[in-house]
C-alpha cells in the first residue's frame, strides 16, 4: 500500500477520520508495533487495547485487536470505554507488555488517534515512536489491509475496580468525606464520566454529574477542560449550589478546575499547589518536575523546600520519564499533572481528587490557597497566546528565534536564555516568555509569565508586537 503521512507527535499520533486515521492505516501502525514489541523482547506478552467514546471508537478497537490477535499478538481488550490513565494503570496492574489506546484527547470530534503506552505504563519516548514510525516505512510497501473486524472474541478486562483501588491508596478518602463540598463534575461527554464522578460518590461526596452522555460531536465543542469552556459554567455552578467545579477532556487526563467566583485552576496553579501540599503537609519528598512552558512558581516551592528542581522539553513524556527516576510530583500548563507511586502518564482524575483533599484538608478554598502561596513566595499571572501563521511567516519567525541574539525583547533585558524547546528569554526580574512552533498543530505557541500580574496585559501586548516583527524580515525588533 501507499506509505501514509503518519506522524507521532507530543502525544501519539492524531489524524482526521476517514481521511488519514483509517481501519488500513491503523492496522498498519498496529503490526508496527506488534513487530517493535518483538524487537524488544516483548512480542510474547500481551498487549491492551484501549479506546475512548469517538465515532466509531468500539468499532476501531475490535478491529486492531483482532488484527493483532490474527498475526500472533496476544490481546486483551478493556471491557468498556476507559481514560488513558486506567488504561496505563492496566498496563502495570497487568503486568503487560503495553498497551495501544485509540483516542484523540482533546481535540476536536473528526479526529481519532493512537497512543502506544510501553510496559512502564507511560507515553512512549521519541527513541521508541522513531523506530515505530520506521517499522512503518518498512512494512508499508508490502501492506496488505486486513478484512475489516467488526467485533473481537478475545479477552475483555475490567479495570475500573483495580483503578479506584489504587487511587485509595494515594488519596485520602477520609479527608474527602469530610470536606461537605457539593461538587459539580463536567465529564464534557468523554471518558471520565463514570470514573470522576463515580470515585467521588464512593467518597460520600455529593456531586452534580453534566455532560456524562456519549455524545461523538461533543456538544459541538472542543472537550477541553479551558478556562474558555469552563468559566461560563460559573452561573450554573451557583444555581446547583456547587462550591466547586471539575472538569476533564475527552480521555480524561487533562482537567481544569473553577469555582462559584468563575475563577480558574488549571495545571500552572495546581502544580506548584500541589507540590506544597505533598511536601508541607504529606512530608514527602522527590524532585519537582516541570515542561519548559509551566509557571516557574514551582521553582520557588522546590526553592524553599530545598528540593531540585527538573525542566523538560514540553511533552508529557519527558515530565513522566523523569517521574519514573525521583520525580515527586510532575506537570505542563496544558493540563497534565501526576505524582510518584502513580503511572507516569497524566491524570486529570488523580489530580481533580488531589486538589479536593488540598482544599479538604486545610479546610481553605483553593483562591485563598493559591494567594496565600503568591504572597508567601511571589506573585506569578501567565497567559499562553496561539498564534496561527502563514508559513513563509513561520518560518522566518523560527529562523529569527535560532540566531535572536538581543539584549532587550519587548522592552525588558534578558538575563539568561533557554534553548531547550524554541525559544524562551528570562528577564531580569523573573518573568519570561517562550516561542515554541507546535508539534501537532500548525501554531506558533507564545507562552508569557509575569512577576507582577498588574502588568501582563500590556507586556503581552508587547510581547505579540515584538513577535510579529520577528514574523517580518524586514521589520525592527521593538527595544
Amino acid at each position: 500500500m501507499e506509505i501514509p503521512e503518519i506522524k507521532f507527535g507530543t502525544d501519539g499520533w492524531r489524524g482526521v477520520v476517514a481521511d488519514d486515521f483509517t481501519f488500513d492505516n491503523m492496522a498498519l501502525v498496529g503490526s508496527a508495533i506488534r513487530l517493535y514489541l518483538q524487537e524488544t523482547g516483548r512480542g510474547d506478552q500481551p498487549l491492551l487495547i484501549g479506546y475512548d467514546r469517538r465515532f466509531a471508537a468500539e468499532r476501531l478497537a475490535a478491529h486492531l485487536a483482532t488484527h493483532l490477535k490474527n498475526l500472533g499478538q496476544p490481546v486483551v481488550k478493556v471491557a468498556e470505554p476507559s481514560p488513558t490513565p486506567v488504561v496505563a494503570y492496566g498496563v502495570l496492574h497487568l503486568k503487560l507488555a503495553g498497551a495501544i489506546m485509540l483516542t484523540a484527547s482533546h481535540n476536536p470530534y473528526y479526529y481519532q488517534g493512537l497512543k502506544f503506552i510501553p510496559y512502564f505504563a507511560g507515553p512512549a519516548m521519541p527513541e521508541t515512536t522513531d523506530r515505530i514510525t520506521a517499522l512503518i516505512h518498512e512494512l508499508a510497501p508490502e501492506f496488505t489491509a486486513p478484512p475489516l473486524y467488526l467485533t473481537f472474541s478475545g479477552e475483555r478486562v475490567p479495570l475500573k475496580e483495580p483503578y479506584f483501588a489504587h487511587l485509595e491508596r494515594l488519596v485520602n478518602t477520609a479527608s474527602l468525606s469530610s470536606s461537605g463540598w457539593r461538587v459539580m463534575y463536567n465529564a464534557m461527554h468523554g471518558l471520565g464520566a463514570g470514573f470522576l464522578d463515580g470515585f467521588l460518590k464512593r467518597a460520600g461526596i455529593d456531586v452534580v454529574t453534566i455532560n456524562a452522555e456519549r455524545d461523538v460531536y461533543f456538544g459541538d465543542s472542543l472537550p477541553d477542560p479551558s478556562p474558555q469552556n469552563l468559566i461560563p459554567l460559573a452561573p450554573r455552578l451557583v444555581e446547583q449550589h456547587c462550591d466547586v467545579l471539575l472538569g476533564t477532556d475527552g480521555d480524561a487526563d487533562r482537567f481544569g478546575i473553577i469555582d462559584a467566583e468563575g475563577r480558574y485552576f488549571g495545571a500552572n496553579q495546581a502544580l506548584p499547589m500541589l507540590a506544597d501540599f505533598l511536601v508541607r503537609y504529606k512530608h514527602q519528598r522527590g524532585d519537582l518536575v516541570r515542561a519548559i512552558s509551566t509557571s516557574h512558581l514551582l521553582d520557588s516551592v522546590a526553592a524553599e523546600n530545598g528540593l531540585k528542581l527538573v525542566e523538560t522539553p514540553v511533552g508529557f513524556k519527558y515530565v513522566g520519564d523523569y517521574l519514573r527516576h525521583g520525580g515527586l510530583i510532575g506537570g505542563e500548563e496544558s493540563g497534565g499533572i501526576s505524582v510518584q507511586g502513580h503511572v507516569p502518564e497524566k491524570d486529570g482524575i488523580l489530580a481533580s481528587l488531589l486538589m479536593l483533599e488540598l482544599a479538604a484538608t486545610t479546610g481553605d478554598d483553593f483562591h485563598t490557597l493559591y494567594t496565600q502561596l503568591m504572597r508567601r513566595l511571589g506573585p506569578r499571572a501567565f497567559v499562553r497566546v496561539d498564534l496561527e501563521l502563514q508559513q513563509a511567516e513561520k518560518t522566518r519567525l523560527l529562523a529569527a528565534l535560532k540566531d535572536f541574539g538581543e539584549a532587550k525583547f519587548a522592552g525588558k533585558k534578558i538575563a539568561s536564555r533557554n534553548t531547550l524547546d524554541g525559544l524562551k528569554l528570562i528577564f531580569e526580574d523573573g518573568g519570561w516568555v517562550l516561542m515554541r512552533a507546535s508539534g501537532t498543530e500548525p501554531v506558533v505557541r507564545i507562552y508569557i509569565e509575569v512577576t507582577s500580574p498588574e502588568g501582563l496585559p500590556k507586556f503581552k501586548t508587547q510581547v505579540l508586537e515584538a513577535v510579529k516583527a520577528l514574523s517580518n524580515k524586514s521589520a525592527v525588533l521593538p527595544g
